[in-house]
């Protein structure tokens, strides 16, 4: 009852929290039947509530064993669900009462249940996709061992890719693999108990770094994500990719990726000049305060005077409704955010906390704030109005209070294009002759693929 209550709730907190959320083959998650459900880890807890709130079906989480230790908790995580696990790099004495756990586990799939685990063990925000530990895998070869491989087990791989899940009003990626059949690694699991898990971890690793975005260096991290913020909307723009198209987004990122990762083995030179010039350019932005969508090309740029008279009217029509809505929801917006930074130094556990504090300020807050109007108005239809204006007017607030810092930002870049023209001029010209090189790299790299399909053996 609470979990179902809670998982409503969730659902439309995650819904309004995320700016978009695209989800790529919902539709091959089974709906019945034993399942496995893994996942990358990058944002606490965060990632098993937003992959609840898109199962159809009820999941138990495998959680911390270090979680439990409180009689409250002990208590309480069950009731969401939550099994524990425990890790030697917790505490070593405690990994005995993971046979426990497995045993909860295997009856769990026997009851046809769905089961959800991190199998990084560790949750980081990195585009980058740490060991992945034996631990799934020997669960479900376990419970289908021990039911002579007629269970009919599913591991379903999900990829979390956000673009910033700590704070509000981003986007969210959720890209899905088809399943793998848990009986296909009957025969070299029966055969050899320790290469069937190696095999079928294997192929899990292989999955999920299919789904996600997955950057072993940090440096490759830092020059695909500058690419990215030269090159990724002129590709958008000039294949038609919608804005929901969200895997269309990611194929590009990781058709990046693969140019760079070509070249950093086969033309070490030309990727650390890249790395230089970009390098450089965005220094220089840096030091006149700029960002790069402030100096790139915008086929939808109005003339100074139209976008002065449309943003000027904006502010002061829109300045009366902005202030309806910062007073009605500034402290539920805020508090969240001020006490995540107070719990917890990680990022990645600000997001989440901000999350799900927030769904419990604006219900706290909201319910006063209606009370407070129906007792002083007595008028049914005043206090509907109200309680129907307060999420509108939030949304309003957030939206005109980021608009106006932009416009502001606009009206700055303007009058500094203006004092350093020809400075402003040398950039522009520098991010076109830094796309048009990495144009001429990624024809290559086509070129190159193309040729070994036609000639594999070479």
């Amino acid at each position: 009852m609470l979990y179902s209550f809670l998982r409503i709730l969730m659902k439309v907190t995650v819904r309004i929290f995320f700016r978009s959320i695209v989800i790529r083959n919902k539709e091959v998650i089974p709906e019945n039947g034993p399942l496995l459900v893994l996942a990358n880890h990058p944002s606490t807890f965060m990632d098993p509530i937003v992959i609840a709130t898109i199962l159809n079906r009820k999941v138990y989480f495998l959680g911390k064993g270090e979680l439990f230790k409180s009689k409250f908790a002990k208590w309480l995580l069950p009731k969401f669900n939550m099994v524990p696990v425990y890790r030697k790099q917790d505490d070593p004495s405690q990994m005995n009462k993971n046979a426990e756990t497995f045993e909860k586990c295997f009856e769990h799939l026997e009851n046809n249940g769905a089961i959800l685990m991190f199998p990084e063990g560790v949750s980081f925000t990195e585009r980058k996709l740490r060991t992945i530990k034996t631990g799934a895998a020997r669960i479900v070869l376990g419970a289908e061992a021990r039911n002579d491989f007629q269970l009919g087990v599913q591991i379903v791989n999900i990829g979390l890719n956000y673009s910033d899940p700590h704070h509000f009003n981003n986007d969210l990626f959720i890209n899905i693999h088809k399943p793998i059949q848990v009986s296909d690694f009957k025969k070299e699991y029966t055969k050899d108990n320790f290469l069937g898990a190696q095999l079928l971890t294997a192929e899990i690793t292989k999955q999920l770094e299919k789904l996600i975005i997955a950057i072993e260096d940090e440096n490759t991290d830092v020059l695909v994500s500058h690419i990215e913020m030269l090159y990724k909307s002129r590709l958008v723009e000039e294949r038609g990719i919608k804005e929901y198209e969200k895997d269309a987004e990611f194929l590009i990122t990781k058709n990046i990726l693969e140019t760079v990762n070509y070249f950093s083995i086969h033309d070490r030179t030309l990727v650390e000049d890249m790395r230089m010039r970009i390098k450089n350019y965005f220094v220089k932005l840096i030091e006149l305060r700029l960002s790069d969508t402030d100096i790139a090309p915008n086929k939808h740029q109005t003339s100074f005077f139209a976008f002065s008279f449309k943003s000027l009217a904006l502010i002061v029509f829109g300045a009366p409704f902005w202030l309806y809505g910062f007073i009605n929801n500034t402290l539920p917006f805020e508090i969240p955010a001020f006490c995540a930074g107070k719990i917890s130094k990680q990022k990645e556990f600000r997001g989440a906390i901000g999350m799900v504090g927030g769904m419990f300020t604006f219900i706290i807050f909201y319910t006063i704030q209606i009370t407070l109007v129906w007792k002083y108005t007595q008028s049914y239809y005043f206090t509907i109005a109200y309680s129907i204006s307060l999420p509108i007017s939030g949304l309003f607030a957030y939206w005109y209070f980021h608009t106006v810092k932009r416009i502001f930002a606009k009206w700055g870049i303007m009058m500094l294009f203006y004092k350093k023209s020809v400075y402003i001029s040398k950039l522009i010209t520098e991010r076109e002759q830094i796309i048009t090189e990495f144009d001429r790299a990624k024809e290559k790299y086509v070129l190159i693929l193309k040729d070994s399909k036609l000639h594999p053996s070479t």
